[in-house]
């Protein structure tokens, strides 16, 4: 079962990792990456690197991952969705809340389109209500300083040469390691980070979901090659753990089970040498982990 921590405890976590997160901006230099704006650089020398997809809510899959990964030995990437659609949001974000205070050069995480900024809201939101039957009359405070720590998460992560990491997906606009760094500065390219989502046919399509576009493997190989990079992770899609598409450049992180999705398995990446990787077929015969 999962901690229930009191109101006052998830305000002081909250305000003290936001405070944390201002901090990497400031010194640049976190330890395993580097923070720029928006962007989080992985360092070359970091040698196992274990990145995580949705959540939403789903305490036991978590526990589960965390149980088995010593973030003194790998660096944790979480892609996003930590809320909504499980009734122990909450859980969930003071717990990985809670490993980025103890472990701040080992967890790295990124907003999803559920912790993104009020002019992108989503449906079902309903931390509230989760937070509602815990805290009661309490529960608005608990509200404010999480969602204000979230506007403080980055919009992707890079390892140069190798990995691309976001929630969403690429954008289908042209960008550049500065323009990402900005993202949280440029809603509409925020938004395509947050929200887009990788389609088989070549060429744009508005999203069905109402924001972001559907992009195809033009776009991710055209993206891979602006940004030297080999390969793109990134979660927002149920899926049976992982799947791979546009030919190996892109693959998709879904690291809960159960409703709203009931699909039997969820995954996460754990990879050992990521300078080393040459595409999402490699990372998923080689690094995925399902359970």
């Amino acid at each position: 079962m999962a901690f229930a921590p009191t109101a006052e405890e998830f305000i002081e976590l909250a305000s003290r990792v936001r405070a944390l997160l201002k901090d990497e901006r400031r010194k640049v230099d976190v330890g395993r990456y580097e923070s720029h704006g928006s962007l989080a650089k992985i360092k070359h020398d970091v040698r196992r690197l274990v990145v995580i997809g949705d959540i939403h809510g789903d305490y036991e899959s978590l526990a589960k991952i965390l149980s088995r990964v010593d973030p003194k030995e790998a660096l944790l990437v979480f892609l996003g969705d930590y809320i909504d659609r499980g009734e122990q949001s909450p859980q969930v974000v003071y717990e990985i809340l809670s490993a980025k205070l103890k472990n701040p050069s080992s967890v790295l995480l990124l907003m999803g389109n559920h912790e993104g900024p009020p002019e992108l809201p989503v449906y079902p939101h309903d931390f509230p209500l989760h937070l509602r039957s815990l805290y009661r009359d309490s529960w608005r405070d608990v509200y404010y300083s999480v969602m204000l720590c979230f506007r403080e998460l980055y919009a992707c992560s890079i390892m140069e040469g190798a990995l691309f990491m976001v929630h969403g997906g690429v954008p289908a606009r042209s960008v550049t390691l500065g323009s990402l760094a900005r993202a949280s500065q440029e809603l509409a390219l925020l938004e395509e980070l947050l929200w887009n989502d990788p389609m088989s046919y070549r060429g744009v399509e508005p999203s069905p979901r109402g924001a972001g576009l559907l992009f195809g493997p033009d776009v991710t190989e055209r993206f891979l090659k602006t940004l030297g990079v080999k390969a793109v992770v990134r979660a927002h899609e149920p899926c049976e753990g992982y799947e791979v598409l546009h030919s190996g450049r892109l693959i998709t992180v879904f690291s809960r089970k159960g409703p709203p999705y009931f699909n039997g398995h969820a995954a996460y990446l754990d990879i050992r040498d990521p300078v080393k990787v040459e595409d999402a077929h490699q990372l998923a015969e080689e690094y995925a982990v399902l359970f």
